[in-house]
């Protein structure tokens, strides 16, 4: 029989990394636990879609894949633990074991995280990147602005509904009031 002190030793974790882990026998579960913590971060906080964990054997890692929006492609996100040494020649194999799409992948992003959550996103290309043109640069900026801006007219037409509402609600209580003390 169980005692309650082995009830409580026992880890509940997320169907996901449960599903993950015992596909994946390989995978040690603090490098699945770490790669699960982007994966939510990923999925839930930055909202990309079609994001999924995946393992390279060839590195003894996992790592994840998704897209940032419907339209751009899909991306590789490796999670690093903050204790973790990593060499250039590491960072070389990187590009050389992790796949989208069936083929290596020309960057890479790094997410350095802690085991409380915290994760910081370095973007890596293989060989150098260029630059946007400033036009690029330029209706990238103007996009932000006009999206801002909508955002700011739907939150103050928001405020003004409201504002509506709550005048006319206390217009119509205080009639119905005057018509009680008649």
């Amino acid at each position: 029989m169980a005692s309650a002190a082995d009830d409580s030793s026992t880890t509940i974790r997320h169907p996901l990394l449960e599903d993950f882990l015992q596909q994946n026998p390989g995978c040690d579960e603090e490098s699945a636990e770490r790669a699960f913590l982007v994966y939510q971060d990923l999925t839930e906080v930055r909202n990309w879609w079609f994001t999924e964990m995946a393992y390279s054997e060839a590195l003894e890692r996992p790592y994840i894949t998704g897209q940032v929006s419907r339209r751009l492609p899909r991306q590789a996100v490796l999670p690093i633990g903050v204790e973790e040494r990593i060499s250039v020649h590491d960072i070389q194999t990187f590009f050389c074991k992790i796949y989208t799409s069936g083929a290596p992948v020309k960057s890479l992003t790094m997410a350095v995280n802690e085991l409380d959550s915290t994760v910081v996103y370095y973007k890596l290309t293989y060989g150098l990147s260029p630059p946007d043109p400033p036009e690029v640069t330029t209706q990238r900026k103007q996009d932000k602005d006009m999206q801002f801006d909508r955002k700011r007219r739907h939150v103050a037409a928001c405020v003004q509904q409201a504002m509506k509402r709550t005048s006319h609600e206390t217009f119509s209580k205080a009639s119905a009031e005057e018509d009680e003390e008649l």
